[in-house]
This record gives C-alpha cells, structure tokens and sequence, in this order.
C-alpha cells in the first residue's frame, strides 16, 4: 500500500526543513509504514508525536537544518520502521545526528566530495528495547564502570565467561580502567560483556578515523575522535562508557532490523524499504546556506520496495534500566 504514496527527490529538496514531517505525503508514508509494519493502527497518533519531536530537534539543533532534506526524510520514516521515538526526556531511544559523509563523487582535483546528511542514531536504552522486543533477551543489569583500584577480573571458568567484581570504597582514584555488564538471555542463561583499557582505545582509535574527512584548504584529512574519550581528565567518560558497553554487549547476537538512515553498533544489511523516493539520487554537497542539488545516481539499487509484513507492536519495556549518556550528542563513535 505504501508504494502509491511516491515523493521526488527535487520535490524534497523545496521543502523547508522544518516543514518535511508535516508535508502530507510524509504523513500518510508513515502512517501507512508504520501501521504495516507493526500490525496495529495506531500510526497517526505515533505520527503526531514523533512530528512534534522531530520539529523540535530541528529548532533546537539549526546544524541540523542544513543536512540533505533526503537524509531528515529518511531518518523521520526510520521512526517508523524501528519502532522507536525521539522523544528525549527520561532514557531517549535515538537521536537525529548531523555527519559529514562522502558523496561518491570528486572534485576536479580528484579530492572525495562531502555532504552533510543526517542519520537516527540509536542509543543503549533504545537498543535494548529492541532486543528485547526481539526475544532475545530478558533483561541487562546496569553497566559497572571499573576504576583504577578497584578489583576487576574478567575471565572464563570451564568455558563460562565470569566477571569478578570488588569496588574500592573509598574510590581510589577517577581513571576508567574498565567496565562490564551482565546480560540474562531469553532462556534464563547469563552473559557478560566486558571492555579493558586496550577495548577502549581500540574504540578511539575507529572514531578518529571516521571522522577524518577531507579540508581543502590544508590539502590533508582533518578530524578528531569523540570528545567524551578524553573528557574525563584526559581518559573517558564514564556515562560514555556505559553506552558502549550496552553496544558492543551486542555485536555477537542476531542482528536487529534498521531503517537505511539509522547508526546501530550492531548494524543489520540494510532492509529493503519503500521510502516513497521516486528519484534515487545523490544529493550535491552545497554552500553554507545553500539548497543541496540533486546528482545522478550513484547505483539504481538505493531505495527499492519493501515487504511490508507486520511484526509485534512496539511496547514499553520493563525490567531494564541504562544510563543517558552524552554520547547522543557527539555522533555516537
């Protein structure tokens, strides 16, 4: 049903920013999604929600507003099709992140073109919720940051991972040197996850080199990792900390469904959703101020049709609880 309701790119991109969610093509394309997807009727009291919350984002964060409007469609319909809100009070389930991102294409002096395009990056809290609702888990205690003095000795016993945990009281020290989570599976058994002072490095190490992109002016690649990896007196951030372990617990289980502009730690292939673009184009890297322009595609398989069979409907999870951490606010690596 969702395949009638079809929306061009140069169409989007006449669109105020602010104005997309409210756009009534936009409407019924989530409504209908939504309510496919999730086997209920409630999307136009969903879509009346998420609106509010998307608007609000964009007025709060006006970096935002300078993203391709093909990219702050596609994180809105992702609303959507993940089943999650932007509503960001109590433990925000995702939020809408500006990145730099390569276009595929150069410029005369052969230097990669950039665009700034917007994604629904999912937090801690909102992954659990989906793993939950995916019966892959019962529920995760709260992440333990470790401290230098503290006991922490992770290791295996007959196969089995353990974690052997003693606070310093008082603390000893602020240095992070650790972390772990406990995770009981759908079938009653115990997991734990566990990050060491190399694990986090390693993680720092991955967020310089995505955000390296390209200044002309220097001719050399720019950038620097996320902030919240030093912000604790040159070490990292503790609530930073406790998201990625909530993360990266993750990266061994069966992958969860994600919109094609959603971030998730545990990313699936992309699915194959009807996004309603008639045009799958690229969109022109601009001036500031500047309305993006529409390139060639880049392949014709970017936004094809989606199978639209219903799955459980979304419901509040109980029983886990995990910490709002900054990391929503720096791009998530």
């Amino acid at each position: 049903m969702s395949n009638q309701i079809q929306i061009k790119v140069s169409e989007l991109n006449q669109l105020n920013p602010l104005m997309i969610a409210d756009d009534n093509r936009v409407e019924q394309k989530f409504i209908l999604m939504y309510n496919a997807i999730w086997g209920t009727d409630q999307g136009t009291q969903i879509y009346e929600k998420e609106k509010f919350n998307f608007r609000k984002i964009l007025q709060d964060k006006p970096e935002l507003q300078r993203c391709s409007p093909l990219s702050l469609y596609g994180c809105f319909l992702d609303i959507a099709v993940n089943g999650l809100s932007l509503d960001p009070t109590g433990r925000p389930h995702c939020y809408i992140l500006p990145r730099s991102t390569k276009t595929g294409y150069k410029d005369n002096n052969g230097n990669d073109i950039y665009e700034l395009r917007a994604y629904l990056s999912i937090t801690g809290y909102g992954e659990l919720v989906m793993r939950q609702r995916a019966g892959q888990i019962r529920y995760v205690d709260n992440p333990v940051v470790c401290y230098e003095g503290d006991t922490f000795s992770p290791g295996l016993v007959e196969g089995a991972k353990t974690v052997t945990y003693k606070a310093a009281c008082p603390r000893k020290s602020n240095k992070v040197i650790g972390g772990f989570i406990r995770i009981v599976r759908a079938d009653g058994t115990v997991d734990w996850h566990w990050m060491m002072e190399g694990d986090i490095k390693r993680l720092e190490a991955y967020s310089l080199k995505n955000n390296l992109h390209w200044n002309p002016q220097t001719k050399r690649k720019e950038g620097n990792a996320n902030a919240l990896y030093t912000s604790n007196d040159g070490g990292i951030d503790p609530g930073f900390l406790e998201s990625k372990l909530i993360k990266h617990a993750f990266d061994g289980y069966p992958k969860v469904r994600t919109g094609k502009f959603t971030i998730f730690e545990t990313q699936e292939d992309p699915q194959d959703i009807d996004y309603g673009v008639e045009e799958t184009t690229a969109i022109q890297t601009n001036q500031t101020g500047q309305q993006p322009q529409a390139l060639q595609p880049k392949s014709e398989n970017s936004l094809l049709g989606f199978g639209e069979q219903p799955q459980e409907e979304p419901v509040p999870v109980s029983g886990i609880t995990a910490q709002k951490s900054q990391e929503d606010e720096d791009a998530g690596f």
